[in-house]
């Protein structure tokens, strides 16, 4: 029987990860691999843990899923009662975690409901799963508690390890399971840190027992094998807090997680925390998002000046993006602006105005995929059609800014503090790894690629209307002597 294993090692950035294989400090993966490959892929923006789980479990991006964040504002309904609509004014990162499942877009499945012989171990999308196959839940819920104040993150990863292999035993058919050390120690050193490696480390010696548990009972042929990672990670120097810099231009702004705010003026939505989305006057409804334009005005903000001109000064912000009209997104830096549009055939047009804030050069007009191939090794790797994708999402804000290698946005709240962090569309968080024991493709990949391969190998029809490609069909496994 067919069986798919699907290990993510949050925050394992690829070439940390390729550094180690050719040291040969990772012997289990290297025989893993040894029948596939090493490859990358180019994940989700926001890249930030749960929004970038939704190309793997799901084959959809954020826009199609309509989760455009960690955390978000519903600019349609959101009044300004801040306690009584609570529930418009959304985060991830606490109590309101379970609400993702359900604000996923209708009409979007994910893989635990289309194999119901499957299992979810430490997964914060859990659409599909009944209690018997999600059965971590709770020690997702106190591991991760105990590991974001103790900064001890390898009981979590052992947690998972011990419901893989029991998992393996039983004979699901699919099986999900999150590491989330690997992001932990991450966050509080660098993404090559000593305690960093030796969670890696520990992943390898899990893949061993893997593969043995599955040789004894004769079913290694037939299982694929992918590991991979929702996002990279890079050093953090310096901490520009969002909100607080919106506050110091004189704009009230509401923030997690103390959102109440006095008539607010601005809303700012941290993720990972290497970008944020923004919403202007929150609190009174609106169905659409503003230009540009508009929120260069004075009066959009309350401010005595123009607070976008001010904003792309910092040296903390690669440049911001902002919903001309649907399909055209424009993109704006220090030096100036350009648009990105969808044109009617599906193709997009890169146009440099006063400047060229994507580092692509000149103007020209590609397909998706010559997208991702030509900037696939560039700064801001599939920028075009993760900006695009981004304000498909009726939640997004009506600004998002992103943030340059070395800064997040967050500073007063996170604690304990980031010295390394994710989120933005820079080459350090966008690449991750993409390891297989089946032969992988050579062509330049996204991890929504990988939810049509999976069903593939399973012999499950893939659901119409998602946004993964079929570029990879994994064939059968050689015999292992």
């Amino acid at each position: 029987m067919p069986r798919v294993l699907l290990l993510l090692v949050d925050g394992l950035r690829p070439d940390v990860a390729e550094a180690a294989l050719a040291r040969g400090e990772l012997p289990a993966l290297a025989a893993l691999t040894a029948t596939g490959g090493v490859r990358r892929g180019i994940t989700a923006f926001p890249s930030t843990t749960s929004v970038a789980y939704l190309p793997f479990l799901t084959g959809c991006t954020p826009g199609t899923a309509n989760i455009p964040s960690i955390r978000w504002l519903d600019r349609a309904r959101y009044a300004g009662r801040w306690w009584r609509e609570r529930e418009l004014v959304r985060s991830y990162c606490g109590y309101q975690a379970g609400r993702l499942d359900g604000d996923i877009a209708a009409g979007v499945p994910s893989v635990f409901e289309l194999v119901p012989e499957s299992l979810g171990i430490f997964t914060p999308i859990a659409r599909g799963l009944t209690p018997e196959r999600d059965p971590a839940a709770g020690e997702r819920k106190f591991w991760g508690a105990l590991a974001h104040y103790a900064e001890w993150h390898q009981p979590s990863d052992d947690a998972v390890t011990r419901h893989l292999l029991r998992g393996l035993a039983r004979g699901w058919k699919f099986i999900f399971a999150q590491f989330p050390a690997v992001d932990g120690y991450t966050h509080q050193s660098t993404p090559e840190g000593p305690k960093v490696l030796r969670a890696l480390h520990r992943v390898d010696r899990t893949v061993a027992a893997v593969r043995t548990l599955l040789a004894a009972r004769g079913e290694l042929d037939d299982t694929l094998i992918v590991m991979v990672s929702d996002h990279g990670a890079s050093v953090v120097h310096a901490h520009l807090d969002l909100a607080d810099w919106f506050r110091g231009q004189g704009v009230a702004t509401m923030s997690h997680p103390v959102i109440w705010e006095r008539n607010p003026r601005a809303a700012v939505m941290v993720a990972g925390n290497g970008s944020a989305m923004v919403y202007a006057r929150p609190g009174t409804p609106r169905p659409d998002r503003w230009p540009l334009e508009r929120l260069r005005q004075r009066e959009t903000f309350g401010s005595t000046h123009d607070v976008i001109a001010e904003l792309v000064r910092e040296a903390a912000v690669a440049f911001v993006a902002a919903e001309d009209a649907p399909g055209t997104v424009r993109v704006a830096d220090r030096d100036g602006e350009a648009l990105v549009i969808r044109q009617d055939d599906g193709r997009l047009t890169y146009q440099p105005l006063t400047a060229d804030p994507l580092r692509l050069g000149a103007a020209r007009t590609r397909d998706p995929d010559q997208w991702l191939a030509e900037s696939w090794d560039g700064p801001y790797p599939d920028a075009c059609v993760q900006l695009l994708d981004q304000f498909r999402a009726p939640r997004t804000g009506d600004l998002l800014v992103v943030g340059r290698e070395g800064f997040d946005f967050r500073e007063r709240f996170e604690v304990p503090e980031h010295k390394s962090g994710h989120g933005s569309l820079i080459r350090a968080h966008m690449q991750v790894p993409v390891w297989s024991n089946a032969l992988l493709p050579e062509a330049t990949m996204r991890t929504v690629d990988l939810f049509p391969a999976m069903l593939h190998w399973l012999g499950v029809p893939v659901p119409p209307g998602i946004d993964g490609r079929g570029v990879w069909q994994p064939g059968r496994l050689a015999p292992v002597a």
